[in-house]
């Protein structure tokens, strides 16, 4: 959105006066003929409901409906990510939270539907063209709020036209639409958007394109809960019966058809995979979400990199994800990449094959054959930001004979990490073995005697989306105005890679698979289609009622690779109907590295957390409940969704 947009909706309010039985209008008001009346009024218009959109970027978190996607308020918001929520990110404040936040944009949708349903009085004042890429763009505004709607409570009202507070009870008290009614009527708002809007707009405003992505990326959603909500045993439960609360296994077939369409007409779009010429692919991998011209981004949330400091026009990104003491005039990282996702990218073995930790010569070796879009994706020992290099160690073994899975619990119960043998400390601590001084810790590793805020909690900190041209001392709350890709081509790859795959058109599938794999450096294989096991997102429960193949379950976890960190991963869950057995007392490994002093080597151990925190989803979390206040007023909304 531009910054004259949002300054202007800020400082007029944008109200809108749909009752004309008033005789006179309120002064500095604009009415609809000011509006609606012309394009300039239009996108003035729009730009409060673009602010509102739910878009789940920096400042998202799930369990506040007043301020879920709203960027004005710190503590509430700013260290509590999506990746937070779902144990994506490590870090130390909260988990699941099953039953939602009432998220309720009925407003908005009055918003829109007012616009769709009086702008063709003003028709006369457009071209023609015009005309209709403005209505397109209400009917993909529209579909952005029911997604809203849709991923988290299945079917709901689908109201078209603006409701008037004199009608009576029974037109007023709308009831749900059933789930497949809902995820249809997204689709139609869509489709009609496409068929209308340009294939070109300013910087923060969708057109065709961004409608399609839009439609790739709901359409997928509804397939995999149309093939999956058949296993999470709510037949019995009233929404379930009455079609609320998901949908018919054959119905999926449908959804995933108009997810591939859908990506075919992105692919049409002057789109392609971000590969500029820099030094590596990790750099360009990293550069991908820092460069505002990028040829991968379909559409963007921008921040304002002019606004004045410590203003709600920017987030806070950089000072949550960046170490002290030199990285970061704040209070440091507040969240990290917990093993179980580092061991999904090809990275080098840290055990040998008889189980003993690998010796490294330095600790930055274990950069050492990674996938570049992992180094892309996070900082590691060695690397420098802001003029400053990464140092990250726990502590020191005087010796260690031993196997790695002896000390990888992290506790001084294990012989090996006895008191007298393995040194813990602060930053800054030192120790003296056989008459040499070492330092205990690296500049950002764990350190024992803080609890937890400011210390790294494994061998990453986060490199996605940060800004290595900030001064460190500007790296405080509010300083931060990189922009937030809503939609980028290589997500629809991926949406189209997994449709294409449960159509049962796998080659086709892995053809997009390669070209993401291509980008990021990684080894370009098709997996044998056979029972997964293994990795994070898999159903590790044999008494689980569906498994996945192998290939399927690649595709997955490439979707958890190349998005790590823009907030997918808790959804994904959620629509395959595996967050209850994935996040099922699901605690973060982190990866600790240790010198080792009678060696002068180093060597990493897979460790559980520090504090042994876990994760845990039960199937309450596939609906969150209608909100109770919405019942109070209108009880049409019951059935309740399930388990509430």
């Amino acid at each position: 959105m531009k910054k004259q947009y949002k300054i202007l909706a800020m400082l007029l309010g944008i109200i809108v006066i749909s009752c004309q039985e008033l005789d006179l209008e309120p002064k500095g008001i604009l009415g609809e003929p000011e509006l609606f009346g012309n394009e300039f009024g239009v996108k003035k218009y729009f730009s409060g409901i673009y602010n509102d959109l739910p878009i789940e970027d920096f400042l998202y978190f799930g369990t506040d409906s007043e301020n879920a996607y709203r960027p004005d308020n710190y503590w509430e918001q700013g260290k509590k990510s999506l990746g937070n929520m779902s144990g994506e990110f490590f870090n130390s404040w909260v988990g699941v939270d099953n039953d939602g936040f009432a998220y309720w944009p009925y407003g908005r949708i009055r918003d829109i539907n007012t616009f769709i349903q009086n702008f063709a009085e003003y028709k006369e004042n457009y071209k023609e063209d015009v005309y209709n890429e403005l209505l397109g763009e209400a009917h993909f505004l529209r579909a952005f709020y029911y997604f809203g709607l849709a991923k988290r409570y299945g079917g709901v009202p689908i109201i078209k036209e603006v409701q008037s507070p004199l009608d009576d009870a029974e037109t007023l008290e709308v009831p749900r639409n059933t789930e497949y009614e809902t995820w249809k009527f997204i689709y139609e708002d869509l489709t009609f958007a496409i068929e209308n809007m340009a294939s070109g707009s300013e910087v923060g405003r969708a057109n065709k394109y961004v409608a399609a992505a839009l439609l790739s990326r709901t359409m997928l959603y509804a397939g995999s809960i149309a093939k999956y909500s058949q296993y999470l045993g709510f037949q019995g439960e009233a929404a379930t019966a009455a079609g609320l609360a998901g949908m018919e296994a054959s119905q999926a077939d449908e959804f995933f058809q108009y997810c591939v369409e859908a990506g075919k007409i992105v692919e049409q779009g002057p789109y392609t995979l971000y590969t500029k010429d820099y030094p590596d692919k990790a750099t360009n991998f990293a550069n991908l979400f820092l460069d505002p011209t990028s040829s991968e981004s379909i559409f963007i949330k921008d921040y304002d990199m002019t606004a004045p400091q410590n203003t709600r026009l920017r987030h806070s990104y950089d000072a949550l994800m960046s170490p002290q003491p030199d990285m970061s005039s704040f209070v440091g990282a507040e969240s990290y990449p917990p093993l179980d996702f580092m061991e999904l990218f090809e990275m080098p073995a840290y055990v040998n094959a008889d189980g003993t930790p690998v010796r490294f010569d330095n600790r930055s070796d274990i950069k050492n054959g990674m996938e570049p879009r992992m180094l892309g994706t996070m900082y590691f020992d060695g690397d420098e930001l802001r003029g400053s290099t990464f140092s990250i160690q726990k502590g020191i073994y005087r010796s260690f004979n031993a196997l790695a899975a002896d000390a990888e619990n992290g506790s001084s119960a294990a012989s090996i990490n006895s008191a007298d043998n393995r040194i813990l400390g602060g930053r800054g601590w030192t120790t003296e073995i056989d008459g040499v001084t070492y330092n205990i810790t690296g500049a950002h590793g764990h350190f024992d005697d803080q609890g937890g805020e400011n210390n790294g909690w494994g061998s990453a900190f986060i490199r996605k989306y940060v800004n290595p041209d900030m001064p460190t001392n500007d790296v405080r709350e509010y300083r931060s105005g990189q922009h937030w890709v809503v939609f980028r081509l290589g997500e629809i790859y991926l949406n189209s890679a997994e449709a294409l795959y449960e159509l049962g058109q796998r080659d086709e599938a892995f053809n997009y698979i390669e070209m993401i794999r291509e980008r990021a450096g990684a080894t370009v294989t098709r997996p044998a289609i056979d029972m997964a096991t293994t990795n994070i997102g898999t159903i590790n429960n044999a008494n689980y009622p569906y498994q996945v193949e192998n290939s399927l379950q690649f595709i997955r976890d490439e979707r958890a690779r190349e998005l790590y960190g823009e907030n997918h991963w808790w959804w994904d869950l959620r629509r395959w109907r595996t967050a209850d057995q994935v996040l099922n007392q699901f605690r973060h490994r982190v990866l600790s590295c240790y010198f080792v002093a009678d060696e002068g080597k180093y060597i990493y151990i897979d460790e559980i957390n520090r504090w042994n925190r876990s994760w845990t989803a039960s199937n309450a979390c596939y609906y969150e409940p209608i909100p109770w206040g919405e019942i109070g007023k209108n009880e049409n909304l019951l059935p309740q969704n399930p388990l509430y």
